[in-house]
């Protein structure tokens, strides 16, 4: 077995001949996408993805999110400590994930793994605390006025601390959460540490190895206040280093690279230095991000020499002003600055996977600052993207437009939706018109499954917002003028005559438990009946509220029967929510649904576990095929890839049978 604290430097023959990688090979000119995967839909969302392969809108996936705290053992082959959403049976997905790899590296598609996302980086306590409920003011200081009472005081794990990390909609707890740790106990870690400490151009460098989920943790700063660490301990208790497991997983799963998602803000506000209100620096999480990357870095060329490496940047990352606290402003700017070969391995060169810099979650109200040149002007998504693009330019970082598709998470839509900037396909025109680097190193966007809004009117209502597909085919056509693929479509999921057909588009949260806990892990299983031709006055099935159903599902409510228009969960009742579209009133009995439901509950002292998912779909942008008069008929032979409108309804040719993709086309 390999010594899983070996740090080999050296790199050996053997090592160098691994070539999994993506045929043709992509290059630098990169049209990507993240997959949200989850256990429910994630294998079949997988499967479309890769059973499409040569003609998907894009020629990179990020696989997400694995937790920055996993454990993986070279040869084991096996997902159980590195769980990345996929599984919690068996090998937990491992020969799967690596079969759909191997599939869409052969139609021409690179595929990463990320580590990360925002509930893997953030601590509810001091983010509440000293990101938000500090300043006294702020976009998102509503949540402490309306839990809080006002105070971070009144923040507390009963309320969540406040909702700042996800809201209370979610119904989250604290094993939810996990932040990165340091694993100084381990050679690789070390080999990095003492990088960053003879290279340290801010204040002196002060680790934190005691952050270990399930740990008691003291407030640094009031001195008092102690909270448990979110995450899993079980790295620590086998003594390996998450970030060069990292690299291993990479290399066994055969996978083009590896992405990092940093994303703690929380760490920068409690380690920053300065005093009042600022300005501040964030020298601390500076040595912190340069130091796991410098790990993944070194882990890189010691086991997998062929692997990328990316990042996700916040878009302020690479804005060198002063920084009043709150986000992770100029934390890129300062580790290319003090560690540039850092920034080099990600951003040029063989292993260069990229920085992707996430321009979305923007905001237009200026009563906050939100505005980065300082006017209203030039606020909108274009302008914001151009301003946050031209800082990573000035820095000489070659960086790649981040696009979000759909409902943002910020500004929360339940208080302040007229400030969102969704995006538009005037947007997505001025962004790919008007930012150099879409057509020299291209783009990447939030989520592949994502749903559009496609709530028409109210406060939270985005009409005009574009869907995955058509934004995944104009940012591939902007970066790969002529390719085939960027006709693509992102492919819906399932198949079969079934009303249960899924329709392209969603958005899961991943949740995990930590260490020491007793997790639940619930998979429902819902099955309808068969596409019908419904006589007059006859009802379909009866709606339940147990019951989640896909975009074209038929169910009764109150004498009507309805159609659903997207996925629908159990509070989207019939005639109250968007999801449903009525039919007609009807006064017979339908055969009702079945649901199938299975719990188990496994109770563990070290072992990370994953917890219930959630997910919605919605429909996607298509490519409209003629057809007969009579219109498409489910289960019926056709061409694949095509698609058609027939009565309100968009059908998909899925392999050689059609499928309802979607209704309301």
């Amino acid at each position: 077995m390999i010594n899983p604290l070996a740090l080999v430097v050296a790199v050996s023959a053997a090592i160098s001949s691994v070539t999994a990688l993506a045929t043709p090979a992509v290059g630098d000119k990169v049209a990507g996408g993240y997959l949200l995967l989850n256990p429910t839909t994630g294998p079949a969302k997988l499967a479309a993805l890769a059973d499409n392969a040569a003609t998907i809108p894009v020629n990179r996936i990020y696989l997400s999110f694995v937790a920055p705290t996993m454990v993986y053992v070279p040869g084991s082959n096996t997902l159980e400590y590195a769980d990345i959403g996929y599984s919690s049976t068996g090998d937990h997905g491992f020969a799967a994930v690596k079969a759909a790899v191997a599939k869409l590296q052969a139609g021409g598609v690179e595929v990463f793994l990320s580590m990360g996302g925002w509930n893997y980086n953030c601590y509810p306590y001091f983010y509440a605390k000293y990101s938000i409920a500090y300043f006294g003011t702020g976009p998102n200081y509503w949540k402490i006025t309306k839990y809080g009472g006002g105070s971070a005081a009144g923040c507390t794990a009963a309320n969540m601390w406040c909702y700042v990390c996800e809201p209370e909609s979610e119904g989250t707890t604290l094993n939810d959460f996990i932040v990165f740790p340091e694993p100084d106990s381990t050679p690789s870690w070390k080999a990095a540490q003492a990088t960053i400490l003879a290279g340290a151009k801010g204040e002196a460098v002060k680790w934190n190895p005691q952050i270990i989920g399930g740990a008691q943790y003291t407030d640094p700063i009031d001195g008092k206040t102690v909270t448990t660490v979110p995450g899993s301990n079980y790295w620590k208790t086998v003594n390996r280093d998450p970030y060069q497991d990292f690299v291993y997983l990479a290399k066994d799963l055969g996978l083009d690279g590896i992405d990092l998602d940093y994303e703690e803000m929380w760490h920068a506000d409690t380690f920053r230095s300065g005093t009042g209100m600022g300005p501040f620096k964030l020298d601390q999480t500076v040595y912190k991000y340069a130091a796991m990357t410098l790990d993944m870095i070194n882990s890189i060329k010691a086991i997998y020499p062929v692997c990328k490496l990316s990042t996700a940047a916040g878009a302020a990352g690479a804005w060198s002003t002063n920084w009043w606290g709150g986000n992770l402003k100029g934390l890129w700017h300062y580790t290319n600055l003090w560690y540039p070969d850092v920034i080099k391995f990600m951003s040029t060169g063989a292993n260069a996977g990229g920085i992707n810099v996430m321009t979305y979650d923007l905001s237009k109200n200026n009563n906050f600052f939100e505005c980065p040149s300082g006017s209203t002007a030039d606020c909108d998504l274009v302008g914001q993207v151009k301003f946050y693009m031209n800082t990573y330019a000035a820095d000489n970082i070659p960086a790649r437009v981040g696009y979000e598709i759909g409902q943002a998470a910020y500004p929360d839509p339940t208080n302040d939706p007229t400030n969102q900037i969704p995006l538009t396909q005037s947007a997505l025109t001025g962004i790919l018109s008007g930012v150099s680097s879409t057509s020299t190193i291209g783009g990447f966007f939030w989520e592949l499954y994502k749903p559009k809004n496609s709530a028409p009117t109210g406060p939270t209502g985005q009409p005009d917002n574009v869907d995955a597909t058509t934004a995944a085919q104009q940012i591939c056509a902007k970066i790969l003028p002529g390719a085939a693929r960027c006709s693509g479509v992102i492919p819906p999921i399932g198949g079969g005559g079934a009303t249960t057909s899924t329709a392209a588009g969603s958005a899961t949260t991943k949740t995990a438990t930590s260490a020491g806990t007793t997790a639940t892990t619930t998979t429902i299983t819902t099955t309808t009946k068969p596409a019908t031709t419904t006589a007059a006055g006859d009802c379909y099935a009866a709606w339940s509220s147990s019951t989640t159903y896909n975009g074209g599902a038929q169910v009764s409510y109150n004498s009507v029967n309805y159609v659903a228009n997207w996925w629908a969960g159990s509070t989207d009742i019939p005639g109250v929510s968007g999801a449903w579209k009525s039919v007609a009133p009807c006064g017979g009995n339908g055969s009702a649904t079945t649901t199938t439901k299975t719990t188990t509950t496994t109770t563990t002292t070290t072992k990370p576990v994953t917890s219930t998912t959630t997910t919605t779909t919605t429909k996607a942008a298509t490519t409209t095929a003629t057809g007969g008069s009579g219109g498409p008929v489910v289960g019926q032979p056709c061409t694949g890839g095509l698609s058609q409108c027939s009565a309100g309804t968009m059908y998909y040719c899925l392999g050689s049978s059609w499928i309802i993709w979607y209704v309301g086309c």
